[in-house]
């Protein structure tokens, strides 16, 4: 029922935002884009694959499972992140569609594990290529500082994230939580061992000597590849000079301001203004990161249409079985 009223909001929501976005926008920047516009579809759609991959290694270490299912989970999922504030009901419609065929508790493990490799990945590629832009552009001494400080604080919380997923990520908040008093003590205990068979799952996703992992942290790290290629592919369908600092600072600092656009669907707004300024910064026409914005946010219609028919599809082959 949950994955019926999602799909529902989804449905809803992309009516909407694509009204918002109008026809004529959208015409303009897939006629503009060309044939770029179909080979950016078909690098987006092989990032899902690997993405579903991904967690169809972590999940099928532990139980047998078709990785169609894992697919449509993680297409669904994707779809509905974009299309909802702060990607919030994405990641329970992935579990909620897993748990129907493994275990609950794997379920949210291989979404959890998906999203912790997936961040680190991000979180190395940040911090090895927002110092390198810096070395690129001249910026005043007291932005230079603040993005220094910013890189280390990711360091820092990406250390501290190793250190508490391997003593178990969900028990470590919950005792957090019972320290404060936001939580009983028998409550507490409750959820501890409610959790502790999620938590010794998650506990694999830093095992190198698993090769589950070792393949799911591949195709994890081959997704976020093809995402990359996907954003090149869109400054050339933009008709935006490719250089050097522009294509690593969208490869790093393009992740923070990806972040900071999912706080609202599509990023209406945030994403304009981030690209706008970023562009001017980098030495290229702050104009053209608007048209970047715009035919990345086409992008983004595209790959959530082919979610919801996934999803659409999914939810009838379920209804049909039961």
């Amino acid at each position: 029922m949950f994955n019926v009223v999602v799909l529902i909001v989804g449905l809803v929501a992309f009516a909407l935002l694509f009204r918002g976005l109008g026809w004529s926008a959208t015409k303009g920047a897939v006629v503009g884009a060309g044939w770029w516009f179909a080979a950016i579809a078909a690098i987006d759609l092989a990032s899902v694959l690997c993405d579903a991959g991904g967690i169809y290694s972590f999940v099928s270490a532990k139980v047998d499972v078709s990785y169609w299912r894992v697919f449509a989970a993680q297409a669904s999922g994707l779809a509905i992140n974009r299309l909802t504030p702060g990607n919030s009901l994405g990641e329970p419609t992935k579990m909620t569609m897993l748990a129907g065929h493994v275990p609950e508790s794997l379920a949210i493990a291989g979404v959890v594990m998906f999203n912790i490799a997936q961040y680190y990945i991000a979180f190395a590629a940040i911090v090895i290529g927002v110092p390198v832009t810096l070395l690129m552009i001249e910026l005043p001494a007291t932005a230079q500082l603040a993005v220094w400080i910013a890189t280390g604080a990711i360091v820092i919380v990406a250390v501290g994230a190793a250190i508490v997923i391997r003593r178990g990520a969900i028990g470590s908040l919950i005792a957090a939580l019972t320290r404060l008093h936001l939580v009983g003590p028998a409550r507490a205990a409750r959820w501890t061992a409610r959790i502790a068979e999620i938590d010794e799952h998650v506990k694999r996703v830093g095992d190198s000597r698993a090769s589950s992992t070792r393949n799911g942290v591949g195709l994890i790290f081959l997704s976020r590849c093809l995402n990359w290629a996907g954003t090149i592919a869109v400054l050339l369908a933009s008709k935006i000079p490719l250089t050097a600092v522009l294509v690593v600072a969208m490869m790093s600092a393009g992740i923070l301001l990806t972040w900071l656009s999912n706080v609202i669907p599509l990023g209406l707004g945030i994403a304009d203004g981030g690209n706008y300024a970023l562009y001017g910064l980098l030495g290229a026409s702050p104009q053209a990161g608007l048209v970047f914005s715009m035919v990345n946010r086409v992008r983004t219609v595209v790959l959530a249409a082919m979610g919801l028919t996934v999803m659409a599809i999914a939810n009838a082959v379920r209804n049909r079985q039961t």
